[in-house]
């Protein structure tokens, strides 16, 4: 595991909804790659240049101190766009970007005060004044940003597109500059510095000094210019709210859509939560409409042939109920979801983002909606084992669409690829069943010594670190063992393979408690589930139902063993696969897609 990506997990400070909106679809023009390459380098780089500038401003070395700060400032404005988890672990213990910058300024400008010409006093006062001016215009710009998000309207977005609806444009400008670096500031203190660094070798009192003093000072009134331009902006936007928001729910009211999907969800989810359900909602002959209420989840989303509308507020939710709208469907149990959950002019409907027997499958809070859509009888059956009393009609089998593109039946692989999918570390103890760190390492060096002819791939959870930082250490030990191990053995992660293409390509599946043991199971292929808590086989199949057609893995590692010679050999659990694949899936005779589509008519039909 990278560094940066170890780094991603540990958190970052609270960041204000103006910015996640930012950085959903950056409207600069730097290239994500280079941007993410110097948000690799970013911290390494602000350290590096922190040293450099202090032995700089130690030893006299301006010209040393100007090459430090721009090679930094450089790297922290490229990077802005990326936003590279080593900016958010500095973000997290206070050294926001302005902080970053107002550290290097203080040393280039000791660097020049501390050089022995006689005009460095007056090159260094200049610079200083520049500085303030910057920092000022600096400070205001996510005040602006602030300021001009309360009263945002509705905005429209097109996740993956390269160019956003002008009022969502419009706003997106505003608050990308005040995140990270913006370049102007950038360049007005680069040529102030410049400027300082030049004028310090000028003999005093003369005309090349008094133009380094010009140059220094119109540095500081082009920041104040653009502190005053950038306010306009603001007003501006604020002025014209609804100018901008008024056309765009006369667009949707237009469209006519019969169904909502709220998303609302932990921070970023959006990726393998939203997602997953996107191509089933595109496939359908109705036209719907996504709100998406918190600014972190846009940039993961997928395309999407139905609008893409942000809201963060709760008035923007009470005008996206258009007349047309008969249901809304949600994907988790959010704790914002009862802002929409209580008019009463709408179906309420539960999707969920995955079907398993972790105990938050099976919620109270499913009683607060009108249906729950399952996959299978296993998630019916649920309810009532953990004491939940909801009427059978409440609920609507339409199987799991996710899984039809999934291949059934042997692989064909020259060399059987297991892959190891555990889940993550979940936010309570009760939904802890990730086998990662307590059988992750242990598990991947058996099978790399025992089974040289197959491919071992490891695909971790997004989400896994959240709480137990062993999980990352976990990673990062298997990814480094696999890695040197070579021979087709395989890290992956959503950037090079998706989860639906690794259960394609794998012949045996070795994973924890989760919904990729469930969605696994339409293949019909093998499943070793972990089991590190070591209950008993008895207890394991009595508090995980969907699990007794699969080998079990103890903490120790026996059984592993036995589910692998099973899995290459006779298979006896094979049959009782095919029939919990029908009792946890759905047995539709339809198909998934097609169930999920007649009860989507019913419900919007009413």
């Amino acid at each position: 595991m990278s560094r940066g990506k170890s780094i991603e997990n540990v958190g970052r400070a609270p960041v204000p909804e103006w910015e996640e909106l930012a950085r959903a679809a950056w409207p600069g023009r730097v290239p994500l790659a280079l941007s993410a390459w110097f948000g690799r380098s970013n911290l390494t780089l602000f350290m590096l240049s922190m040293l450099v500038l202090f032995t700089a401003a130690w030893f006299h070395l301006p010209w040393v101190a100007f090459v430090a700060w721009t090679i930094s400032g450089l790297s922290e404005w490229l990077s802005t766009r990326s936003d590279p988890p080593t900016s958010r672990l500095m973000d997290l213990v206070g050294l926001r970007p302005q902080l970053r910058a107002l550290l290097r300024s203080v040393l280039a400008a000791a660097a020049v005060f501390a050089g022995s010409a006689s005009n460095s006093p007056t090159a260094g006062m200049v610079y200083v004044t520049a500085i303030l001016a910057i920092q000022l215009a600096w400070v205001m710009q996510p005040i602006l940003a602030t300021w001009t998000s309360r009263t945002a309207p509705v905005l429209l977005f097109h996740p993956g597109a390269p160019r956003q609806p002008v009022p969502t444009l419009r706003h997106q400008r505003i608050y990308a500059r005040g995140a990270g670096t913006p370049v102007v500031l950038f360049l007005i203190e680069l040529a102030a510095l410049l400027d300082a660094v030049i004028a310090e070798y000028v003999p005093p009192q003369t005309m090349s000094s008094l133009l380094g003093v010009t140059v220094g000072v119109a540095a500081a009134e082009t920041a104040l210019l653009y502190a005053g331009w950038t306010t306009w902006q603001a007003y501006a936007a604020r002025r014209d709210v609804a100018k901008m928001g008024r056309p765009l729910i006369e667009k949707l009211t237009e469209l006519a859509p019969s169904f909502l999907v709220y998303i609302s969800l932990g921070a970023g989810q959006s990726k393998y939560i939203a997602n997953q359900w996107l191509p089933a909602l595109n496939a359908l002959t109705e036209d719907g409409l996504l709100l998406v209420r918190e600014a972190s989840q846009l940039g993961g989303l997928d395309r999407s042939r139905h609008p893409v509308v942000y809201a963060p507020a709760p008035r923007d939710v009470e005008r996206l109920i258009l007349p047309s709208i008969k249901v809304a469907f949600y994907l988790a149990f959010g704790e914002r979801n009862g802002q929409l959950q209580r008019d009463p002019r709408l179906k309420h409907v539960m999707l969920l983002h995955g079907d398993s027997d972790k105990a938050t499958s099976a919620n109270n809070l499913a009683r607060g909606v009108d249906e729950v859509w399952v996959a299978g009888q296993a998630a019916m059956d649920r309810y009532p084992a953990a004491g939940i009393d909801m009427p059978p009609e409440r609920f609507a089998v339409i199987g799991r669409p996710q899984v039809t593109a999934l291949p059934i039946g042997p692989t064909g692989n020259e060399h059987p690829i297991v892959l190891y999918a555990p889940t993550f570390e979940g936010y309570y103890d009760q939904t802890s069943y990730s086998s990662l760190d307590r059988m992750g390492v242990r598990l991947v060096r058996r099978l790399l010594r025992d089974y040289p002819d197959a491919r071992v791939w490891f695909r971790p959870h997004p989400a896994s670190g959240v709480s137990r930082p062993s999980m990352l250490a976990a990673i990062a030990e298997i990814s480094t063992i696999l890695r040197r191990a070579g021979k087709g053995h395989l890290v992956t992660g959503d950037e090079d393979l998706s989860l639906t293409e690794c259960l394609s390509k794998a012949d045996v599946l070795i994973s924890d408690i989760s919904s990729v043991a469930t969605d696994f199971l339409y293949t019909t292929r093998p499943i070793l589930v972990c089991n590190p808590r070591g209950l008993s086989a008895e207890e394991f199949v009595a508090m995980f139902p969907s699990q007794a057609s699969s080998y079990l893995i103890a903490p120790d590692l026996s059984g592993l063993d036995e589910g692998m010679a099973e899995a290459f050999g006779p298979d006896r659990l094979a049959g009782a696969r095919i029939e919990m694949k029908k009792h946890v899936l759905g047995d539709t005779p339809e198909g998934p897609q097609a169930a999920f589509q007649a009860h989507v008519t019913r419900v919007t039909q009413d």
